[in-house]
């Protein structure tokens, strides 16, 4: 029987191996759980239906369905239902789990294509879930800080208060927008830069936690879904105002100033920061450096702490900066160290974010 306060995992993949794996990585972490498994989607979907799956870790090339279909499924049965892509590294399977998250997954981890990366794949996907499966609670805990900011920040109100006019007013000193963004992230960018204004004109440069193939391909799919400019960052091109830059997969992105003007810079040479590259705190930092007070820094849904230096940085010369609000975050991480941190001026939701955008 079953325990009411157990997590409920379900893994589906049409090998018996690599539920294996994965369900022997799982055993592994301290949380109060029961894992099934479901080796195609007719059995994923039976057992859904007879528990209350809290999270599905799903395969995409399987018989009957494939994983996108599955994912429908899935949420239609419990909209509540945590869904992690078990993706390919290859160029289609980026597309396909653009796709899924598009349709309600949260996230993906990449399979291993060889023994070597087996440790790599355990140690990401027990990370991942752990932080998944404590995101709820995660999110209702406020440390002091957070509450005094959000008292007056959490919401731009119209843009009637005076924290508002505020905001605008710092807004439209900027001569960049950085943004820092992990887990969740694709989605939430899809909202902003569909819903920008059409003659939005400043420059913004994203960090999204991805691998290259898949960066390159979120660059495609945001500039076909918004009909905005958005492509993959190169070494040495001018910003440009208009331009949504997103930091390639594997290098880290930064910025710097000759003769007046402003050019990306992709630093390969240089190691993970936070575990990742690129990483926020390397775009903040840079941004920090070389435009001051005239930026604006937004840190975004995402595990970890990634982007919390690099935002007290920018507020410490006078940008301004803004962290999400855990209501509109899936994962309250990267926001809630940086506001803990004191490096966020205001918490405001992805639609006010979008609004305040807007009166620019």
């Amino acid at each position: 029987m079953v325990n009411k306060t157990m997590k409920r995992i379900l893994i589906v993949d049409d090998s018996e191996l690599m539920c294996e794996l994965i369900k022997e990585t799982l055993r592994g972490l301290e949380e109060d759980k029961v894992i099934f498994t479901a080796t195609n989607p007719l059995i994923a979907i039976r057992k859904a239906n007879l528990f209350k799956i809290d999270l599905a870790l799903v395969d995409y090339e399987m018989p009957y369905m494939n994983g996108l279909l599955l994912i429908g499924y899935l949420k239609e049965i419990n909209p509540l239902t945590k869904i992690v892509m078990v993706s390919a590294y290859t160029e289609p399977g980026a597309q396909i789990t653009l796709e899924a998250l598009a349709k309600g997954a949260i996230d993906y981890i990449l399979k291993p294509a060889n023994k070597e990366e087996f440790k790599e794949f355990k140690k990401e996907l027990s990370e991942k879930v752990q932080w998944i499966l404590a995101g709820r609670e995660l999110s209702r805990k406020k440390s002091k800080v957070e509450k005094d900011k959000t008292k007056v920040l959490n919401s731009l109100e119209g843009l009637k208060t005076y924290t508002s006019n505020y905001l605008v007013d710092k807004l439209r000193e900027s001569k960049v927008i950085a943004i820092g963004i992990s887990t969740g992230g694709p989605p939430v960018l899809e909202k902003i830069f569909t819903n920008l204004k059409k003659d939005f004109s400043i420059p913004i440069l994203v960090v999204q936690h991805m691998p290259p193939t898949f960066t390159k391909a979120l660059a495609e799919r945001l500039c076909k879904i918004s009909q905005r400019q958005v492509k993959e960052a190169e070494d040495g091109e001018k910003i440009e105002n208009g331009v949504i830059y997103i930091a390639k997969g594997g290098v880290h992105m930064a910025v710097e100033k000759i003769l007046g003007k402003y050019y990306i810079r992709l630093l390969e040479n240089v190691e993970k920061v936070n575990s990742h590259k690129p990483s926020c705190d390397i775009l903040f930092s840079s941004v920090a450096e070389w435009y001051g007070k005239n930026a604006t820094g937004i840190i975004m849904t995402g595990m970890g702490c990634d982007g919390a230096n690099g935002l007290l940085e920018m507020k410490n010369q006078g940008a301004l900066t803004i962290a999400q609000s855990k209501e509109s975050c899936v994962v309250f991480g990267m926001p809630r160290v940086a506001i803990e941190k004191g490096a966020a001026e205001a918490v405001l939701s992805t639609d006010d974010i979008i609004r305040l955008l807007n009166e620019v």
